[in-house]
């Protein structure tokens, strides 16, 4: 499928990610057990994709059925030859015919030991299945693959997807022709024709809108022996804002008006599985610290079945997506007094190895509505000491932080020095609407680099009929200033978003901070290091890659600009592209800030002076801050080493 072609929120995932996450979850359910208790069990993928899990199901538990089936053949082996002694035919197990494995004593083995097999070894299908000498202690046969792939195929997996392209994408791989998967949308699914259409193998295996299907009807089978053996997949990444109707959402217990699709998955699986059941998926990491999953969280901590999460963002899974995922992995009723096992490798890391070697435990009693911070043991002590210790940005800056001002149409309120000095010469009373414009790339450590670039500040309910030549300016893009009509349906619109602005407006508000022209500290929505650069006069105005924080305090503006900072900050805040960290709100403010005596305070504040006319003091800037924080030798080492 083209990349353009797949729909909203849909990232397909890699076969070997498929294939390790796939043979986690089946190891402990298919070892040791035999074919038939292999080919008993039932797999649901809930959003299949191009069902590359499926076929990771089809193989794996196909290579387990074809080595019990070898197991209990070999074992029937053993037991035929013990009852061909005790039938007097032990002394024919010497002679040199019996090195040919089809002859006893020179006549056909089979014929021999006919009379003293079991009935029941000859009725087992296991060993029918492998009886001829031929597949005993060799690779298994071709056929026998095949077949015991058919067998998985048609009794063991059950795939859901709502999307028809990708399920004819998924018929095409597992080879079922149709006939093991379908597709229907839950909401208007007419159960008796399917079934009628389908048969017996169609009742088993359905397709359709997982979140809204009433899965005990559509399975019942599977539903009367408790539930799914195993949940695995990949759901779909969508912003509930963006989907249609919300009311079925609430019914889960994980419910959040602005949270992600994939929420609703994790929670569904366990809905669907039975006691003991199995699940395993990949979704994105953000679930672990974000406020709209706290929910989730505290409905996986309540269920206590979470064995292990392997957090992947520093890892390129998926070539054409911005994701940063992880896996989570466990079981329904799982042993709650065991910690649950954590990592987050390093990005030249397979897949396969993370999952194997994700040895860190962490406390369930730890991991309940808060964040769920994935640490490294070495690490633990210091983040530890950070947050049980000093107070949170929020309580040392009191203000809120903000982001700055959205246009809606950079091109008509951004301006460069000559427009700006032309309408200043025209009406000197512009000037006062005329504030120099900064983006996040502008934003350097300790000082702003200058942009070269102004903004018509024009705030709601600002008269510019006084001001002809900035009415004149704006009015050559009018057409794309102006708000969308509510109800517009006469084709696309031109202009900006519906709103309660006058076309020469702002689309958003002019916040208080952008207003206030006090002194702040501005530092980026994404960074890819430590950056914050002093605002003194508060002339500045930002637009939203850039962060307000309504504090001249340069002990915080140390802080900020610090190594410790950009080492804490990639291990409590969101990932983005190439090792970059996004310092969101929540995060920032719940920033650990040590309260520095006077002595340490004169200290900092005069190096950051120093800092702030020139002089290269950066290192020991860091040393100070690392001396408030009490961070040791081995911890400074380890933050200097760090990439």
């Amino acid at each position: 499928m083209r990349d353009s072609d797949r729909p909203l929120g849909v990232v397909y995932t890699p076969r070997e990610v498929a294939a390790a996450m796939v043979e986690l979850v089946l190891a402990p359910l298919v070892a040791g057990k035999s074919a038939d208790e292999i080919l008993a069990l039932r797999v649901c993928d809930p959003a299949i994709g191009e069902g590359v899990f499926l076929v990771e199901v089809v193989r794996v538990l196909a290579d387990a059925v074809v080595a019990a089936w070898r197991r209990a053949a070999r074992t029937s082996e053993v037991h035929d030859e013990a009852r061909v002694r005790d039938a007097g035919g032990g002394a024919g197990l010497g002679n040199d015919s019996f090195r040919d494995p089809h002859l006893i004593d020179g006549r056909d083995r089979d014929a021999h030991v006919g009379d003293v097999r079991t009935t029941e070894v000859r009725r087992n299908d296991a060993v029918r299945g492998v009886r001829s000498d031929d597949d005993l202690g060799r690779e298994p046969s071709d056929s026998l693959v095949r077949e015991a792939r058919a067998r998985v195929a048609a009794q063991c997996i059950v795939g859901v997807d709502i999307d028809a392209r990708a399920v004819e994408a998924a018929r095409a791989e597992l080879g079922a022709r149709g006939e093991a998967l379908r597709v229907a949308d839950a909401t208007s699914l007419d159960f008796e024709a399917a079934r009628a259409e389908l048969g017996a193998r169609g009742e088993a295996l359905r397709v359709a809108d997982a979140t809204s299907l009433d899965w005990a009807a559509a399975f019942p089978d599977v539903f009367a022996r408790g539930g799914f053996d195993v949940v695995v997949g990949n759901p779909p990444y969508i912003r509930q804002e963006r989907l249609g109707s919300k009311q079925l959402m609430r019914g889960y217990a994980s419910y959040h008006g602005v949270a992600d699709l994939y929420v609703y998955f994790i929670e569904l699986a366990h809905r669907v599985l039975r006691p003991r059941g199995r699940f395993c998926l990949i979704v994105p990491n953000k679930w672990l610290t974000v406020a709209y999953a706290r929910a989730l969280r505290g409905f996986l901590a309540e269920q206590a079945s979470v064995e292990g999460v392997v957090d992947l963002s520093r890892v390129k899974l998926f070539a054409d997506a911005d994701a940063f995922p992880c896996i989570v992995w466990g079981t329904v009723g799982t042993d709650a007094t065991k910690p649950i096992m954590a990592a987050r490798p390093e990005a030249e890391t397979p897949v396969e190895v993370a999952l194997r070697e994700t040895v860190t435990p962490h406390s369930r009693t730890a991991w309940a509505t808060e964040p769920w911070h994935i640490e490294v043991a070495s690490e633990r002590g210091l983040l530890e000491r950070m947050e049980k210790r000093w107070p949170r940005l929020a309580e040392v800056v009191t203000g809120k932080p903000a982001r700055g001002v959205v246009t809606g149409c950079n091109r008509a309120f951004v301006i460069d020095r000559a427009t700006r000095d032309a309408l200043v010469a025209m009406e000197p009373k512009a000037h006062a609407l005329i504030r120099p414009f900064v983006k996040g790339r502008d934003v350097r450590r300790w000082r702003m680099e200058a942009a070269g670039r102004w903004i018509l500040l024009i705030d709601r309910g600002t008269q510019i009929d006084a001001l002809p030549a900035v009415r004149e300016h704006l009015s050559a893009f009018r057409e794309v200033l102006e708000p969308k009509p509510p109800g517009w349906s006469q084709g696309a619109w031109k202009g900006r978003k519906p709103g309660v602005y006058a076309w020469h407006e702002l689309q958003d508000p002019v916040g208080p901070l952008v207003k206030a022209r006090g002194p702040r500290l501005l530092f980026q929505d994404i960074q890819t290091s430590p950056a914050c650069a002093l605002d003194e006069t508060g002339e500045l105005a930002p637009d939203t890659t850039v962060w307000m924080l309504p504090t001249a305090d340069r002990v915080v503006l140390a802080l900020l600009n610090s190594k410790l900072y950009g080492w804490y900050a990639k291990r409590r805040f969101p990932p983005a592209l190439n090792g970059a960290v996004r310092p969101k709100l929540a995060y920032m403010r719940a920033l650990p800030v040590a309260e520095p005596s006077a002595a340490a305070r004169r200290e900092i504040e005069g190096l950051v002076e120093r800092r702030l006319t020139g002089d290269a003091v950066d290192d020991v800037i860091n040393a100070a801050i690392f001396d408030l924080y009490e961070v040791s030798l081995n911890e400074r080492r380890a933050i200097a080493d760090d990439r």
